[in-house]
């Protein structure tokens, strides 16, 4: 049985297809990516907005948000155009 893990002290990355999500690339050798997520009430766009500017300032390169119902989807879209108002051009992912 081969193991996940060759070694513990050493590791290797596997070769992937790159991805871009908004200007991010990901995988193919580009560096691992931060993603977070929100924990705010999807429909209080302020709130969520501040939240995503925080962790976009300490370090987020990917913002998750919770969209668990039709509003909340569309509610996505004032999120988007408040960040990008103010400057933010982080991927947001739902």
């Amino acid at each position: 049985m081969q193991s996940y893990c060759n070694s513990l002290a050493s590791y290797s990355r596997l070769k992937t297809r790159e991805v871009k999500i908004g200007q991010l690339l990901l995988g193919n050798g580009h560096p691992i990516r931060v993603q977070t997520m929100t924990t705010t009430d999807t429909m209080d766009t302020q709130a969520t907005v501040a939240q995503c500017i925080r962790c976009i300032e300490a370090g987020a390169e990917m913002v998750r948000i919770t969209a668990p119902s039709k509003k909340e989807a569309e509610n996505l879209l004032q999120i988007k155009n408040e960040l990008r108002k103010r400057g933010y051009e982080t991927p947001l992912i739902a």
